[in-house]
């Protein structure tokens, strides 16, 4: 009985110490642009006109060119001083405890398309002259060399004595996909359809 109590008690004890590194285990804090956002400016900035952007997006890495998968989501949003902060604040904070973002009404002034082919092309259509913040998301494949004991070489001589002992080794590839943010501020001077390009 004794020893049943303590098995129970030992239990509970790893339990709450469980709960306690979970809760302890915050989730970042998010920072915000400091200058107001303007909604009535960019609704207008948003409205329908007659300019496409016909773009590239790719990504550079050692020498090898990665572009999107067709039907990647890619964003378009309005530059405006709300979120020309946001981008600064992200070269500040953008991993571990503080994340820099945007609120919700902020980011719901965007348009979302989507990358029409395996090259990264895309096309945002109806603009207004005016500057647009263009991202997305590209995929590409890190690897890295390590070595595992295999075993160990030991000679012997003649009397079965050990003349020496050396670990033998075989190396590995570890492969693992990575993503990156690739992104570009375009400029619309007037109607019309230009080419834009965006990378890292």
């Amino acid at each position: 009985m004794h020893c049943c109590m303590w098995r129970i008690s030992m239990m509970a004890a790893l339990l709450l110490t469980t709960i306690t590194r979970v809760s302890a285990q915050k989730t970042p804090e998010y920072i915000f642009p400091t200058i107001p956002f303007n909604e009535e400016e960019t609704a207008k900035q948003m409205e329908d006109g007659h300019a496409t952007i016909a773009g590239l997006a790719k990504l550079k890495k050692k020498g090898r060119t990665f572009y999107p998968w067709q039907g990647d989501r890619i964003l378009l949003f309005p530059v405006t001083p709300y979120l020309t902060e946001m981008l600064e604040l992200q070269k500040k904070y953008r991993k571990g405890k503080k994340i820099a973002s945007m609120d919700n009404k902020a980011y719901s002034y965007h348009i979302e398309g989507r990358v029409q082919d395996e090259n990264g092309h895309f096309e945002f259509r109806d603009l207004k002259p005016g500057k647009y913040y263009i991202v997305t998301w590209i995929d590409y494949e890190k690897q890295y060399e390590y070595k595992v004991q295999t075993g160990r070489e030991t000679a012997y001589n003649g009397y079965g004595e050990v003349l020496y002992s050396t670990p033998t080794y075989i190396w590995c590839t570890q492969k693992y996909a990575v993503e990156q943010e690739v992104s570009g501020i375009i400029e619309v001077t007037g109607d019309g359809r230009m080419s834009a390009e965006i990378s890292n």
